[in-house]
């Protein structure tokens, strides 16, 4: 594994105490995975919300989206809510992808 050597102010060592881990990597590590867990949640909870509005899943969503089978297809809100769910699909992804190398990664600390 490559390293990198950073300079951190006494000040942040010191707070970093209170953060599991029993070495400064470790609690680094730890603080992203809490910070990557808190997005992919607030991307749950939209996404939740979307599946509760129009009842069905994305996948659901999309596939009545493609065969114009979806109220209001054309009307700002529709639109909007299909374009918004779409990037918060992707968008957790994304996080659920860093936290899977996340937790790689922890394991050869």
């Amino acid at each position: 594994m490559e390293t990198t050597t950073i300079t951190i102010s006494k000040e942040i060592v010191e707070r970093l105490k209170i953060i599991d881990g029993d070495s400064i990597e470790a609690k680094l590590v730890n603080l992203l995975k809490k910070g990557i867990v808190s997005q992919l949640k607030e991307c749950e909870d939209f996404i939740l919300n979307y599946e509760t509005k129009y009842g069905m899943s994305y996948e659901q969503f999309k596939i009545l989206w493609g065969k114009s089978q979806i109220e209001n297809k054309y009307s700002h809100e529709s639109e909007r809510d299909c374009m918004e769910w779409e990037g918060f699909q992707h968008e957790r992804e994304k996080w659920l992808k860093m936290l899977r190398e996340l937790k790689d990664l922890k394991t050869s600390i």
